[in-house]
């Protein structure tokens, strides 16, 4: 049974036991009736019952579960993540949610050289960003075409097409020229 993460508990939303999430699914009312995984770390997880799910603005939501019922319990679920069977979201085997490409390695297309592995996915009003962490570097690179290339999910690997300025170095600060240093330069100049 494969399982999929649609989103994250961000915290309570009232005193009856109901709480907030970001979700990564358009339409997570589908749920309603449905069992969960509540996945709150390794080895520690709950099965619970959606009973209603409400829009709050965007792609966050309110949840109430049918065996949380005070916000003591409901707190308890802070930060967790929902996990559900792929078959309730009627999602094809060709398609992926975002967060299926978390944790998988990247690697670059043309060298084979690996760049690390995907932390964090960025939304922008463009496209999204992925976040790619190793042990030396930083790598942002924007979720399309031209720059990833072929996605393994048998093998969970990424294959990006790297250019300069998407990766940085850890701890290297970057020098940004907008001016404002030689304006600094000119203003002291001018003072003498």
């Amino acid at each position: 049974m494969e399982l999929l993460n649609i989103g994250k508990i961000s915290g309570t939303h009232h005193l009856k036991g109901a709480v907030k999430i970001i979700a990564n699914i358009e339409k997570p009312e589908v749920l309603v009736g449905n069992k969960v995984i509540i996945e709150l770390g390794e080895n520690n997880s709950q099965i619970l019952t959606i009973e209603k799910i409400s829009k709050l603005v965007e792609n966050r939501w309110t949840v109430e579960f049918k065996e949380i019922s005070n916000k003591t319990d409901a707190a308890k679920l802070a930060n967790a993540f929902i996990k559900v069977r792929r078959d309730l979201l009627n999602i094809a085997d060709d398609e992926y949610l975002l967060n299926d490409l978390i944790q998988m390695e990247v690697i670059n297309f043309e060298t084979d050289e690996k760049l690390g592995v995907v932390t964090d996915i960025f939304e922008t009003a463009a496209h999204d960003i992925l976040i790619i962490d190793s042990a030396k570097y930083e790598t942002m690179i924007p979720n399309i075409d031209e720059f990833v290339k072929r996605i393994d999910f048998d093998n969970r690997k990424i294959y990006v097409q790297l250019i300069e300025g998407l990766r940085t170095e850890k701890g290297k600060k970057t020098k940004q020229d907008d001016g404002l240093e030689d304006f600094i330069e000119e203003s002291k100049k001018n003072e003498n």
